[in-house]
């Protein structure tokens, strides 16, 4: 790498060899001993090693003992790294009072010293408690491993096979919140909340310490929905809190941790320029983190521009919750990020003629903390795009928000090209054509006399949806209303109460057990109870034949609900009376991916949703994109119009809010899965066969078997108690 010989480079390579102390650092506090010292803590690797090995010679207690031990280890090493980073920051201090950058004739020699001292402090620190063998750096296997949470993998069987099944059902949690797509996990998890044994308490992330900024995020975004703005507000500014700190510490352990110095090649010659590639590398470790910090446990890629955005939604709703002063302090710190942005601009004009006379409130900086962080964020991208344009380093920018002045002009052309093809494709919301691959396929016969399409897959501009008109007549519609009228307040828990989704309605429901156990009170007529039950058999074979379904379908829950507009909390609402959602998966609107985990309804396959009424305001059903808010199609409800669609990622839905009156619907769901089926649906039809009557039912085989052979002729006893959980080499 050859350089080239001016003032500038020279100046630049003497800031980054200053930097150069953290991985002298590195160096000075790893070159000892690999022998474990008493009351040290030791090497985390070798401690999960004898766990595996214990756990593949079913040695349980042995393998739970140094699998739990090498998790412990492991956050100890972790935090006792940044108990040293913080103790050592002012190390050497001193001798930077003796730098004149100026003369230069002894600067190298005082950063040498300043290093030096840095580089004992740390050593010491890390000394008093860490093994000398704990110091080096752990393989890129092992780093893999916990990386994943793996450990938690083994720990599940383990404890499964140890009886302590609620330590088991945490392993289990914990592993799957890193991994949603690992189908085996999530299968036990299902079998662990049928165990009595296992309460609801038991499936915590024992991980979350690390990712607490993602629950507060998650709450903001809940609060908003509800137009809670005051919880909203406090929630926001938690997760912008935690999101400083966690990139912090991350930041802090590219300088202690222990790392395997890259090779140089042949071309690197010079102490500047050794120093220069080290410090760089180091800067690029700490550039990185903001993507780190910003993806979620199990999820690839990040999500882009993370704290800006973070920012913007806590402004608004300062804003709605009457702090001005405070949305103009955050609006600011915005602004650091874009200052050119026209909208942040024009709030922020809004929110001071607000402030008219409040000149305080009005002149409100930036908060410090932000202004620090993008003041410093700064500095290192420009030392790295330096590298880049003459030292042939490779650096991949994280942030959005990058100015364009802080990139060498021999790289601004390739920038902008590879800037505005990313903002282009954000812009478009990386739109492809969305693949429907739950294997129905919608366009089937419609076997129901006097029922017909009224808008399919080109009308409603998606894939497997339909709305169907005459699926009930009005005397149908009339009596479900009625029963819904009677008994709904009293029916599944709501009672009348307010509604879940938002503060301006109320919310009743009502299941078919239930209108069965009102109907034997004698509280709503058999008949009609009985009806309830028809309906959903009726809507089940129109779901069935039209979407083509490959098995057979399973009611998977039937609920009737009311929604109702409370009187007096109408006026200036913005907010759904269902937010969008989709029925079997989690949806991230901002990365645009659905995740298939808990808490989500995962085994639903098939939704449904039959209308009983029109005499209100509002309660529209809506289609989205994934971005939730690109309204593809809108259905007004009516009696007997029946909306279908397949309950998968290609169908985001929500209603828009019931402004005045009460809307009632039947919402179905359906499964191709047999042990998920609604168990209370069967507990009333045979209330009502113990009764003598009968009841319409269709049923087809599903070719499910109980019973699974033994591997490997290996013997295998079921517990009477409980269903079997799955490991990585054994079915338990």
């Amino acid at each position: 790498m050859a350089l080239r010989s001016n003032t500038v480079v020279y100046v630049a390579l003497k800031t980054a060899f200053f930097l150069t102390l953290n991985y002298a650092t590195i160096t000075a506090s790893s070159g000892l001993s690999s022998e474990s010292l008493s009351g040290l803590l030791p090497p985390y690797d070798e401690l999960y090693y004898r766990g595996v090995r214990a756990y593949f010679m079913e040695e349980w207690e042995r393998a739970a003992e140094f699998i739990e031990k090498s998790l412990s280890t492991r956050d100890m090493l972790l935090r006792t790294r940044r108990k040293c980073h913080d103790e050592c920051l002012t190390a050497g201090d001193d001798t930077l009072s003796y730098l004149d950058p100026e003369e230069g004739s002894l600067w190298d020699l005082r950063t040498l010293e300043w290093m030096q001292l840095r580089a004992e402090c740390v050593k010491f620190c890390m000394g008093q408690s860490v093994s000398p063998a704990a110091l080096l750096p752990v393989s890129s296997d092992i780093e893999y491993e916990f990386g994943t949470r793996n450990p938690y993998n083994f720990l599940q069987v383990t404890y499964y096979k140890l009886d302590k099944l609620q330590k088991a059902a945490s392993a289990a949690h914990t592993f799957f919140v890193a991994n949603p797509s690992h189908l085996e996990m999530r299968n036990n998890i299902e079998k662990y909340r049928r165990m009595t044994e296992v309460k609801d308490e038991s499936f915590l992330d024992r991980e979350s310490e690390h990712e607490k900024h993602w629950e507060m995020y998650d709450a903001a975004l809940l609060a908003e929905s509800s137009s809670d703005w005051v919880k909203a507000v406090n929630k926001w500014k938690e997760c912008v809190n935690e999101t400083l700190k966690q990139t912090e510490e991350c930041r802090a352990l590219c300088v202690i941790a222990s790392q395997v110095l890259p090779e140089e090649p042949d071309t690197v010659q010079g102490a500047y320029e050794r120093a220069a590639a080290l410090s760089l590398s180091l800067l690029s470790c700490k550039q990185m983190c903001v993507s780190l910090v910003s993806t979620r446990p199990g999820r690839v890629s990040a999500l882009e521009d993370f704290l800006p955005m973070q920012l913007e939604h806590l402004h608004i709703a300062q804003y709605k919750a009457g702090d001005l002063k405070g949305a103009v302090e955050i609006l600011r710190s915005l602004l650091l990020f874009y200052p050119t942005d026209s909208d942040s601009l024009s709030n922020l004009q809004l929110y001071t003629q607000n402030l008219e006379g409040d000149t305080e409130a009005q002149e409100t900086g930036p908060i410090q903390e932000i202004a620090l962080y993008v003041s410093r964020a700064l500095q290192e991208k420009r030392l790295l795009y330096f590298g880049m344009a003459n030292l042939d380093f490779k650096f991949s920018d994280p942030d959005l928000w990058t100015p364009e002045e802080v990139v060498p002009e021999s790289l601004r052309e390739t920038w902008r090209v590879e800037k505005e093809q990313l903002h282009e494709k954000l812009k478009q919301g990386e739109k492809v054509e969305e693949v429907d691959d739950s294997g129905f396929y919608a366009g089937g016969s419609v076997p129901e006399v006097g029922v017909t399409i009224t808008m399919d897959d080109h009308v409603l501009n998606g894939t497997n949806r339909v709305v169907l008109d005459g699926v009930l007549s009005q005397s149908e519609c009339d009596r479900v209303m009625q029963l819904a009228a009677v008994s709904a307040s009293v029916g599944d828990g709501y009672q009348g109460r307010r509604s879940p989704h938002t503060p301006h309605e109320k919310f009743e429901g009502l299941t078919v057990l239930r209108a069965l156990k009102l109907a034997q009170d004698g509280l709503v007529n058999q008949s009609d109870a009985r009806l309830l039950h028809e309906i959903g058999e009726t809507a089940k074979v129109l779901m069935h034949s039209y979407f083509r379904s490959h098995s057979a379908l399973f009611f998977a829950f039937t609920h009737l609900v009311c929604r109702s507009a409370i009187p007096g909390h109408q006026e200036g609402r913005s907010d759904l009376s269902h937010p969008v959602h989709v029925d079997n998966c989690i949806l991230e609107p901002e990365t645009r991916q659905c995740w298939r985990e808990p808490p989500a309804f995962t085994h639903r396959d098939l939704s449904a949703v039959l209308y009983l009424n029109d005499d209100f305001e509002g309660g529209e059903f809506f289609f989205t994109d994934r971005d939730a808010k690109t309204v593809t199609a809108k259905v007004k409800p009516s009696c007997g119009r029946l909306v279908g669609f397949t309950s998968g990622p290609v169908n985001p839905h929500g209603v828009t809010a019931v402004t005045a009156g009460r809307r009632c619907a039947l919402a179905l769901w359906f499964t191709t899965e047999k042990q998920h089926r609604d168990m209370e649906r069967e507990e009333a039809e045979s209330l009502w066969a113990a009764d003598g009557q009968s009841v319409v039912k269709e049923e087809k085989g599903d070719g499910d078997s109980t019973s699974t052979p033994a591997r490997s002729g290996r013997s295998q006893v079921r517990s009477k108690k409980r269903e079997r959980v799955t490991g990585r080499r054994d079915e338990l």
